[in-house]
């Protein structure tokens, strides 16, 4: 019971944390700087606190951002490579790769995944 409610006390101190932080550049944004120009500040601001963040969050994780989105080429665009591989159907009669309903080869209408 006491481990529950230290992560809940955990939790709620880090959302507070964050939560003042981005409070203070909305008010810091909004006193320094007229109006029109404080709000795309402050909002630039917080967009900025949440890129570094999640960066930082990934580095601690062990995942780089140029992993992420560095080797996004066509030739990497392969559905296998983003952990999608299509299902496949063989023909159980004579082993033939195919997706229609019946073989195109012996015209069986049974079929196996593999």
């Amino acid at each position: 019971m006491s481990e529950i409610s230290n992560n809940n006390r955990h939790f709620l101190l880090y959302a507070l944390k964050w939560m003042s932080i981005y409070m203070a550049i909305g008010f810091i944004a909004a006193l320094l700087l007229p109006f029109p120009v404080s709000l795309v500040g402050a909002i630039g601001g917080v967009m900025l606190l949440n890129f570094l963040r999640t960066r930082l969050m990934m580095k601690k994780m062990g995942i780089s951002m140029k992993g992420l989105f560095g080797s996004l080429r066509s030739s990497d665009m392969s559905p296998s490579a983003y952990g999608y591989n299509p299902i496949k159907y063989y023909c159980m009669s004579c082993g033939n790769e195919h997706k229609e309903i019946a073989c195109p080869k012996c015209g069986s209408k049974m079929k196996k995944i593999g």
